[in-house]
This record gives structure tokens, C-alpha cells and sequence, in this order.
């Protein structure tokens, strides 16, 4: 069973993302706190992360170059704001020409189905198993 961690600060989209991808055979694991989440990718064998954009203590930018510090694993950010890549243009262009090109990072936009999420979150798990989980 393939494990999933998301991190996002609200509490009704991490018990939608739980319901719908525990019923379709996912193991899901979920957290509000961005700390607490990178404490899991650290100690558990994660398959893929969902990342909310926006949040109070770390946005996903931050959380995403936390994670690339100890881990290479598929990403999926999770975010309502399409400006929110244009307020981090600089950094999220990077981003893509340097990390994201690789096939294992892609981004879905609230609100959304659950045919899209899972066709995103099986597209980036079966990345995971041509790249190395190690940095």
C-alpha cells in the first residue's frame, strides 16, 4: 500500500483528501503543522507529498526545500491560489527549470475532483519508482 503524507492548514481539505484517497487503497497520513510533517517524512516511508501552498508557519516553497535537504520524493502541490506562483515568480521559474522538470513535482488547483487528484497522485507515485528516494 502506497503512503501518502499531506500537509495543509485546513482541516476540512485534509479530511477530504483522506476519505477520498483511503477509499481508492491509499494510506493516508495528514497534519496541519508543517514541522510535525517534515518529522514524518523523515521517520516514515512515504511514497508522495501533498503540499498546501499557503500556510502560516511554512508556505510548501519552504517545505518543499526542507524535504529536497533529506529526500527526493514525488510532490504534489495543493492550492486554491493560482497567484500564488506569481507572488514567488522568481523562485517558482527556478523551481521548474531546475526541480520540477524532472517529472516527479506537479501542482493541482482548489477546488478540485477526485478523478484529477488521482490521476495526478498515481502519475507522480509511478515517478517514484524511477527515481532514487535518496538526495
Amino acid at each position: 500500500m502506497k503512503k501518502i503524507l499531506s500537509i495543509d492548514d485546513d482541516p476540512a481539505m485534509l479530511k477530504c483528501l483522506k476519505q477520498g484517497l483511503e477509499s481508492q487503497g491509499y494510506e493516508l497520513h495528514v497534519t496541519d503543522d508543517p514541522d510535525e510533517g517534515l518529522r514524518i517524512l523523515k521517520e516514515e516511508d512515504i511514497d508522495l507529498a501533498l503540499l498546501d501552498v499557503y500556510m502560516p508557519k511554512k508556505d510548501g516553497f519552504q517545505i518543499y526545500n526542507e524535504l529536497r535537504q533529506f529526500r527526493k520524493i514525488p510532490v504534489l502541490f495543493v492550492t486554491a491560489y493560482p497567484r500564488a506562483f506569481d507572488t514567488k515568480s522568481n523562485e517558482v521559474v527556478e523551481m521548474w527549470q531546475n526541480e520540477f522538470a524532472d517529472g516527479t513535482t506537479d501542482i493541482i488547483y482548489k477546488p478540485f475532483d477526485l478523478k484529477t487528484l488521482l490521476e495526478k497522485v498515481e502519475g507522480l507515485i509511478d515517478t517514484a519508482d524511477y527515481v532514487g528516494d535518496e538526495v
